[in-house]
């Protein structure tokens, strides 16, 4: 209860931060403390809008604080009566400097839909539908536009495998008795809306929350939230922001930063690719060869250079729960749970369990893959002449051009401290790990492939391991949860921009996924090996291909290569810029994300761009692309 005795400290805790709410908005810096015991308020920067949680009586409510928290300005209060004219002051403060900066004000209070009042959407039994019910106080335009934006939003929000219920009452200004807005009616100077949220989030005895389904519900209702305010700012105040992104949260607490530190380096702390590939791949060749292809021998790796339990222990323990941003949330969380998978790979090599954890991570082959890689077989036939390839070049001569072309990315930037080194045991040609590059020290690399090769490993996977570096966000480094297959894609369309697609690369892109259907269907090493033979594959290459999936105890990563080319080339029909997309180590579904991050000046713009965009005949092409063209055409200027 709100006791008499604590009237006066209370009113003069109001009064002060009163005063410092005054002194921090008006010189336009971020404000976050607790008040009134278990309260608390945080306002990012000078904003049109609030979000007000008030605890009602008893205090028992879990999870709708959190509903309320995510934005990018908010009150967590008491609903005790003694409480009102403390809270109705700290909000009035903030009212009359929106008023001052802004020339108008909304107010916007979350609430859950207390028990034995009627459910929204009409269902109390069962599971629980994410629903909202929408009132705004007062009546007039500026409310109507306000509540329809707001239910349009709302309205896409899934949870669960249900859509979400909106209700706006036919009198959506009669707020509820229970809760009487926080102004009184016939304030023109406002705008109030009232929100009721359907406790979806937690079981019907209110003891336990469904932690999966308020991130979401949280995550949807801050987005619609923006939206809202977004169309309220437009119209009602002098504030012109630049989209919905500019609403939301800026500033990063400590606490995404010290997950953000801590899951980077258990990220960095191994190389995935690296403990799952053979070290003793000439061996594994010779004795395939001698056997007449009939027994594959057994695979070495390297030793772990971390215990994957120990690892876990410390991923486990890093406080997500901390984090209210739901964006930054969101990302850390897919992070963390790529890491487990890996982990748990790492922990599975050599087994049958491996290839299950690879599932997991790359996902299914889609029928639609699966036919374009068929296509590209059945067009482009192994007798198809690639351009003449010239001489190979040796393992050193490889490392020296790529020495130049790493020394361009460097006096372009200062902090490319990459380092090329020749190393036995590499499954490719090349390959980049953490920002430094490696060379296969039996490297064979033909003259045509050299460029393409260098812009595959140095213009795409080097340029966005610094691009990541630059950023204060260290996932863009270590990479985003998914990121790969937008990384090979890119990889791979580099090739085709330098002229580098010859038609035996095109066709092993192609082979990757039929070796990856191959090994989840349960074939046989040796059974893949002469699948791909029958594909016109030589020994030699059909044997490289079906290790590259059959490591580790089965890896489909391979797949990617092919189904992120075929996604960016879409992209790039739709006239979607090409340079952003080596901000650092991200999917194609982080774009908005990306962008929500860059508005919040979270992200900076790329130090570097790939060498090879500078180049007219890359340009050319390139446009080309946008016009479309299709996956077995990428060969046909190749060479040339």
């Amino acid at each position: 209860m709100y006791h008499r005795s604590d009237l006066v400290a209370r009113t003069q805790e109001a009064e002060a931060l009163r005063l410092r709410i005054r002194e921090q908005t008006e010189a336009g810096k971020r404000l976050r403390r607790e008040v009134f015991g278990d309260g608390r308020i945080s306002i990012d920067r000078p904003l049109p809008f609030l979000v007000l949680y008030r605890r009602p009586s008893g205090g028992h409510d879990p999870g709708t604080a959190e509903l309320a928290t995510a934005g990018a300005a908010y009150l967590v209060a008491t609903a005790e009566r003694g409480a009102h004219k403390e809270v109705l002051a700290l909000v009035d403060v903030v009212r009359e400097l929106s008023m001052d900066q802004f020339g108008a004000f909304l107010l916007v209070e979350v609430w859950s839909r207390p028990p034995g009042h009627a459910p929204i959407g009409g269902r109390d039994d069962g599971p629980r539908e994410p629903g909202f019910r929408l009132f705004a106080s007062p009546e007039g335009a500026a409310a109507d536009g306000a509540l329809e934006v707001l239910a349009k939003q709302l309205r896409r929000i899934k949870s669960t495998g249900r859509v979400a219920q909106v209700e706006v009452p036919d009198q959506a200004s009669a707020f509820p008795k229970r809760l009487r807005p926080l102004f009184k009616k016939g304030r023109t100077d406002l705008l109030q809306i009232g929100i009721e949220v359907e406790p979806s989030y937690r079981d019907f005895d209110a003891e336990t929350v469904f932690p999966g389904v308020l991130r979401t519900l949280r995550a949807g209702l801050d987005s619609a939230l923006r939206h809202t305010v977004f169309q309220f700012a437009r119209r009602e105040t002098k504030h012109r922001p630049k989209n919905f992104h500019a609403l939301g949260r800026r500033a990063m607490v400590k606490s995404v930063w010290e997950v953000d530190k801590r899951l980077d380096k258990i990220s960095s702390s191994f190389d995935f690719l690296l403990t799952a590939t053979p070290t003793n791949l000439g061996p594994l060749w010779s004795e395939f060869r001698r056997s007449n292809y009939e027994r594959l021998g057994a695979m070495r790796y390297r030793p772990l250079p971390i215990d994957p339990a120990q690892a876990k222990r410390e991923l486990f323990a890093i406080p997500m729960e901390r984090i209210e941003d739901p964006t930054m949330g969101a990302l850390l969380d897919e992070k963390q749970e790529e890491l487990d998978r890996q982990l748990t790979m790492l922990k599975d090599r050599g087994t049958e369990r491996f290839l299950l954890g690879s599932l997991q991570l790359y996902g299914r082959i889609s029928p639609a893959t699966m036919r374009a890689a068929e296509e590209l077989l059945e067009r482009v036939p192994a007798t198809t002449r690639s351009p003449v390839a010239g001489p190979s070049l040796a393992p050193e001569e490889l490392a020296r051009l790529a020495e130049d072309e790493v020394a361009y990315y460097r006096r372009q930037w200062e902090g490319v401290d990459s380092r090329v080194e020749i190393r036995p045991n590499i499954i490719a040609g090349m390959m980049v790990s953490r920002g430094n590059l490696y060379v296969a020290s039996n490297s064979k690399t033909r003259r045509n492939r050299a460029d393409a090769l260098m812009q595959h490993e140095v213009g795409t996977h080097m340029v966005t391991h610094f691009n990541g570096k630059a950023q204060k966000f260290l996932q863009l480094k270590s990479g985003l949860a998914g990121y790969e297959e937008l990384q090979e894609g890119l990889a791979v369309l580099a090739e085709y921009l330098v002229s580098g697609m010859t038609p035996t690369r095109l066709r092993t892109l192609a082979a990757r996924v039929i070796a990856a259907r191959a090994v989840l269907d349960g074939a046989t090493f040796v059974d893949t090996f002469r699948l791909l033979c029958r594909y016109g594959f030589p020994a030699r290459s059909a044997f490289q291909i079906a290790l590259r999936v059959y490591r580790g105890g089965g890896f489909i990563k391979d797949c990617i290569y092919l189904r992120g080319l075929i996604a960016l080339l879409a992209y790039l029909e739709q006239g979607e810029d090409l340079e952003r997309l080596f901000v650092g180590k991200i999917a194609l579904e982080h774009l908005p994300v990306i962008a929500e991050l860059e508005s919040r000046r979270v992200i900076q713009k790329p130090k570097l761009v790939p060498r090879y965009l500078e180049r007219e005949d890359c340009q050319r092409r390139l446009a080309g692309l946008r016009l479309g063209k299709q996956l077995y055409e990428l060969h046909d200027e190749a060479g040339t």
